[in-house]
């Protein structure tokens, strides 16, 4: 790959980045997100691609998704400090709420001198949360909605009563990688949140891998000088990208043919109609890797396509992972739970809503008992005719002399 002037140490940052932290025991797509993720945050609004007549910057929201133990806070955590060696840093506070969220932005404010052309002025922060709860505790509209806003860096104006505070930013920006596992992400997220604005902007990565290293071979922990040294290289980078004619080609050709291939999720409907952002914001992100010519190529495009479709691939595999990891806990509450009070008869049907209410949504509980039923772990006892309530017991697998259940 071509460096531009040559003062890089690096052929390209994400990929060094992703073979300096193998002994992280983390999935590689992982490690090149936050790698991602990290050149985002050091460009902040200092270059951009002019779209729609309007500059387009690169930052990007990021969420690693996987089951515990599989290694999203150690790949975010190694990421964050190689962005904590940049020359001045603005990174968020690990617990935020909406209003703390805008004071904290309100206090970063990033001034870029430009000749001829005069000072650049925007506010930033890099948000890096190794477990979404941790950064905000319950899901939040108000601040979710902030995040959106602050994602299309559109001006942000707020007047706060009581203290005759008028808050004003003129470009507010964030950029954001956190992890979480499907389960939480299901919880946390209501289904309205996935109509909204702020999921739909969130680049999703799914992975179940999991890697198994040597617990007790040497391990060099230090950060690598050359990654330090083009990150900050690459912080330095100010100016607008312009495209080749073989990129707006393949864009246009993408786009003729319908943006294939579009996920289909139905809870990735809103996501599908930003992927041409995404697009660009990560084609960005290629160039700036591996060169400081601020021009998008072919190259770039593919690169760019490779990365999100890659991610897309997977990100079905999270609601099921979320919906079936929840709903397979709770069936298996609601069987010993059941099970305990049959030994003193059939169980009520609102006794079984009562203990259910507090481990699945309500608007859940019929279809998880229906499926319990048809699954053989619940059996209908009676049904009252005039109520309509009906009783249950649960089911004990017969077992031969053998010790096979039948």
């Amino acid at each position: 790959m071509i460096n531009g002037k040559g003062s890089r140490k690096c052929h390209s940052w994400i990929e060094s980045f992703v073979e300096t932290t193998r002994v992280l025991e983390s999935p590689e797509i992982f490690r090149q997100w936050s790698a991602i993720s990290t050149l985002a945050a050091v460009l902040e609004q200092k270059v951009h691609v002019v779209s729609g007549g309007s500059p387009l910057y690169p930052n990007l929201y990021c969420a690693l998704i996987a089951h515990p133990g599989v290694g999203k806070t150690r790949t975010i955590m190694a990421a964050k400090k190689y962005y904590m060696e940049t020359p001045d840093p603005l990174p968020a506070p690990t617990s935020m709420s909406a209003s703390s969220m805008i004071d904290a932005l309100t206090k970063s404010k990033r001034t870029i001198v430009r000749m001829p052309e005069g000072p650049l002025e925007y506010n930033t922060l890099y948000i890096t949360a190794d477990e979404l709860s941790a950064f905000m505790h319950d899901y939040s509209a108000e601040a979710m909605g902030f995040m959106s806003h602050c994602y299309d860096t559109t001006p942000y104006g707020q007047t706060r009563r009581g203290n005759d505070l008028n808050i004003k930013i003129k470009s507010p920006q964030i950029n954001l990688i956190f992890g979480t596992t499907p389960s939480n992400l299901v919880k946390y997220m209501p289904e309205v949140a996935w109509e909204q604005g702020f999921t739909s902007r969130v680049m999703m990565i799914f992975s179940d891998e999991r890697t198994i290293g040597d617990d007790f071979a040497e391990r060099n922990t230090e950060l690598n000088p050359d990654l330090i040294h083009d990150l900050n290289h690459i912080s330095t980078m100010v100016g607008e990208y312009k495209v080749t004619e073989d990129y707006r080609d393949l864009v246009a050709k993408w786009r003729q043919l319908g943006e294939e291939p579009v996920p289909t999720h139905p809870k990735l409907i809103h996501y599908a109609t930003r992927r041409r952002v995404h697009l660009y914001k990560l084609s960005m992100l290629s160039a700036i890797d591996r060169s400081d010519s601020l021009l998008l190529t072919r190259e770039d495009f593919n690169r760019a396509m490779t990365w999100m479709t890659e991610a897309e691939k997977t990100m079905p595999e999270i609601f099921k992972a979320g919906a079936g990891n929840a709903d397979a806990r709770a069936m298996d509450e609601i069987y010993y739970f059941v099970l305990t009070l049959s030994k003193h008869g059939p169980v009520p049907e609102h006794k079984i809503v009562n203990f259910a209410k507090e481990r699945l949504p309500m608007n859940s509980i019929e279809r998880v008992v229906n499926i319990m039923v048809q699954a053989g772990m619940l059996q209908e006892h009676s049904l009252n005719a005039r109520t309509g309530r009906k009783t249950y017991v649960a089911t004990v697998p017969d077992i031969d002399t053998d010790g096979v259940l039948q």
